[in-house]
């Protein structure tokens, strides 16, 4: 039963709900850009947005050498925990409020999609966009396109209260909350990859090459596993 999950119930989920991803995606880089442009236009955005606390932090680890220190000051262990949970919570959350007619699921994609067009800015402005690149997106790359999946659960969810076909509206909800929960439950070990990315190898400094190869190769299981395959 497990086997079957992944190598065909999955897929073909995310085949039949291939429109509900186009759409997630296309939302979350609309609010990237719309987070890009605003930092760019206004020099308080990326505070209000990421926190005085954080934009501070980061600005004295620029000054010390190392913009991206603040990934080495947690506990590994604790840090893995701490980020796979909240991981977790977020993609459940972003089903979740599908419930309200999708508005909810596009409110989260709208929020986090806002905060990582701010944040590469933010480091754009320094000139540090592929150093941030090269250290972030070694777990970002798992880790945001999980949300963004799990946006397409909840659309789906979302999908079926608006459009229930020839199904009553509760039969048509209850097939589009099954189908949400098997996508967001086949992301957990999506998440868990990219906390344990996070937690013990963003920290390191690791050559250009490794960095890139890692994000590529996640980038490539993402592509052929959510899109080519079920295809």
């Amino acid at each position: 039963r497990v086997v079957r999950f992944w190598r065909e119930e999955l897929p073909l989920l995310m085949y039949e709900s291939r429109f509900k991803l186009l759409y997630s995606f296309v939302f979350f880089m609309g609010a990237c850009v719309l987070g890009w442009v605003s930092a760019a236009n206004d020099d308080t955005f990326v505070r209000l947005i990421l926190g005085d606390a954080y934009v501070n932090q980061t600005l004295e680890n620029i000054n010390n050498g190392d913009p991206l220190a603040i990934y080495g000051h947690t506990g590994q262990v604790s840090m893995f925990l701490q980020i796979t949970f909240n991981n977790i919570r977020v993609s459940f959350v972003a089903f979740v409020l599908g419930i309200v007619y999708s508005f909810g699921t596009i409110v989260i994609l709208f929020k986090n999609g806002v905060m990582l067009g701010a944040f590469q800015f933010f480091f754009f402005e320094r000139g540090l966009l592929l150093t941030s690149i090269l250290k972030i997106w070694i777990h970002g790359t798992l880790e945001i396109s999980a949300i963004v999946i799990a946006g397409a659960a909840g659309l789906v969810m979302g999908h079926s209260l608006l459009f229930p076909r020839t199904y009553s509206r509760l039969e048509s909800f209850k097939q589009g909350a099954k189908k949400g929960v098997k996508i967001v439950i086949g992301l957990v070990p999506i998440f868990v990859t990219a906390g344990f990315l996070e937690s013990f190898v963003t920290r390191l400094t690791l050559p250009a090459v490794v960095s890139g190869s890692i994000i590529f190769i996640s980038a490539l299981f993402i592509v052929w596993y959510f899109v080519i395959y079920p295809r």
